[in-house]
């Protein structure tokens, strides 16, 4: 049985999670603010999709050394904090360990790309002309029950022979980032 208001709608109770509609303009307005902060305050970020031949995946270990990469970057705009390389040598050669995390706005990488980042695709950034592995993604902020920042947490693209050179040469683009 359905307890119904006197203008004929159904009633629900203020305590429950019925009362946040997706369609609020207030949540939009966060997201269009969160974005245009970050498109004025950010940089530019080169997002290259991963690809993966399922056929050709290691039982072992899991993974695949047929990976391909897109030669197509999407732009995406992010805030981060440069970080200064900390190449230390180790026993076995020279080691990066070094993380970078980068700030997005969700509902426009949503809008970019059609889904979330992938694990294991590269990000390049043009301010320094770095290479970094996404290896891990997670949601920031939370503003009226909705994500709002999605931040990607990146360690630096170290090449070998199987994955070759750096993807995509960004340094003279043919347009104009503003």
């Amino acid at each position: 049985m359905t307890i119904y208001r006197t203008d004929g709608k159904p009633y629900c109770p203020t305590g429950s999670l019925q009362q946040f509609d997706d369609g609020l303009p207030e949540r939009s307005l966060f997201d269009l603010y969160d974005e245009e902060t970050i498109r004025l305050g950010g940089s530019p970020l080169f997002y290259y999709e991963l690809f993966i031949d399922a056929n050709n995946i290691d039982p072992l270990y899991v993974e695949s050394r047929a990976k391909i990469y897109s030669q197509n970057p999407i732009q995406l705009w992010c805030v981060y904090e440069p970080i200064p390389s900390q190449n230390m040598q180790t026993a076995f050669g020279i080691d990066s360990p070094d993380e970078m995390t980068f700030d997005l706005n969700y509902r426009a990488v949503l809008r970019d790309l059609g889904h979330p980042p992938k694990i294991g695709s590269r990000v390049k950034t043009p301010f320094l002309n770095e290479d970094w592995v996404i290896i891990e993604r997670k949601l920031g902020e939370f503003k009226l029950y909705n994500a709002l920042r999605l931040q990607l947490i990146c360690q630096r693209f170290q090449e070998d022979t199987v994955s070759g050179s750096s993807v995509g040469k960004t340094e003279n683009a043919d347009f104009k980032i503003v």
